[in-house]
């Protein structure tokens, strides 16, 4: 019992042992936080490293697909020819996308469809800088794969109008060509040429496409998506005379690989949808039928009651393209000098104009480019090598 007028003197100790406590768990939690913040520098360090892995493989396998691009044949055949230089320069993109990497894998088959497929795996170890003061020894290793892909174009939403495949070279990939439309000089596709058909082509989606169609699909596609005539690739391969013979057999109807002609002009609003075309370069796919030689697969044009109203052009193959210029008759862009801009002026060697030629002259300026068309899980109906295989196309799948 205390006694009156003597203060209570309070007691320390309990308060002194609180704030030890809270020191250790102070020293803990900085600890922690240390472990943490060592933690997240080592792991951003890793996730950098490994998107540098990611671009390498995805570098590599693109650059090995496109030297198997460059040879001619079949799946089987590109495999056996160039596997060698395609693993080197696959090899040598990984090393500039990423140093001190290396392979870890490669390989090269062909799928169901005969197009072709190389996988890509880089691996590089990334330093671990604090991880050894909390139990982890060693850098962190990691490997990337990609899978690009080498085929033609199976399909597309195109634009309607049938281009001749004697006049499309894969070596001219890239370059402005002169496509030659029918006019009383054009010989290069031979039993097409009629003034009444300018190669106009309907959509498949509808049986008879009206002027105010034709602009439409000439300026966005058509809404149903175009493939070649199945079954071109065969052992050993056909005569030109017996290619044709089969396109036009696979023909009797219209269908999405058997396009009808349209009869319409060149002219007003579809002569507008083209402009834009030009206008902005559009790369756009256009159908492609078997021409006659010079040096077309078929020997004469592959069109079925060819230079009737009633004619049908099989598909034998479809080019993706981007559109640089015109000439129809007394019509011709851009900008009615017939002079390229942009990129088609920068992939203009020749300097080709839309400034040559009279009233009975029709051609476009082009330039053949890369537009894949497959879903990373689709099928190709043209098989490399095959009559149709005018154009490959190289694409990241994976």
């Amino acid at each position: 019992m205390s006694r009156p007028g003597h203060l209570r003197r309070p007691a320390l100790g309990r308060a002194e042992g609180e704030r030890g406590a809270i020191a250790v768990v102070a020293g803990l939690l900085m600890l922690a936080f240390l472990g943490l913040g060592a933690f997240s520098v080592d792991l951003g360090m890793s996730f950098a490293d490994t998107r540098r892995l990611q671009t390498s493989a995805d570098a590599a396998a693109l650059a090995a697909a496109n030297v198997l691009r460059g040879t001619a044949g079949t799946c089987a055949t590109i495999l056996g020819a160039g596997q060698t230089a395609a693993g080197a320069t696959a090899d040598l993109i990984r090393e500039q996308n990423r140093t001190s990497s290396t392979r870890a894998a490669y390989t090269a088959s062909c799928t169901a469809d005969g197009s072709l497929q190389v996988t890509y795996a880089s691996q590089g170890s990334t330093p671990s800088f604090f991880g050894g003061a909390f139990g982890r020894s060693g850098d962190y290793t990691t490997t990337r794969t990609a899978t690009a892909r080498l085929s033609t174009l199976g399909s597309g939403k195109i634009r309607p109008y049938a281009v001749c495949g004697a006049q499309l070279s894969e070596a001219a990939f890239g370059t402005v060509l002169q496509m030659d439309l029918p006019s009383s000089g054009n010989t290069q596709c031979p039993g097409v040429a009629n003034p009444g058909n300018w190669w106009s082509v309907d959509c498949p989606e509808v049986a008879s496409n009206s002027n105010a169609y034709m602009a439409t699909a000439t300026l966005d596609g058509c809404t149903a998506d175009v493939v070649p005539v199945s079954g071109q690739l065969t052992t050993p391969a056909r005569t030109p005379s017996d290619l044709r013979s089969y396109l036009i057999s696979s023909c009797a109807v219209r269908s999405t690989s058997c396009l009808s002609a349209n009869t319409g002009q060149i002219s007003g609003v579809v002569l507008t949808s083209w402009n834009v075309l030009v206008a902005e370069q559009r790369r756009v796919i256009f159908p492609v039928f078997c021409g006659g030689t010079p040096p077309g697969p078929c020997d004469t044009g592959a069109v079925v009651n060819a230079g009737g109203n009633n004619a049908i052009y099989p598909v034998q193959a479809l080019v993706g393209v981007q559109v640089c210029g015109y000439h129809f008759g007394n019509q011709k862009s851009p900008d009615g000098t017939g002079i390229l801009t942009g990129e088609c002026a920068t992939h203009n060697p020749a300097g080709l104009t839309t400034a040559t030629g009279g009233s009975q002259d029709n051609y476009i300026l082009m330039r053949l480019v890369d537009i894949p068309t497959l879903p990373k899980g689709g099928a190709s109906t043209c098989p490399l090598g095959a009559p149709c295989d005018l154009q490959r196309t190289v694409s990241l799948i994976q």
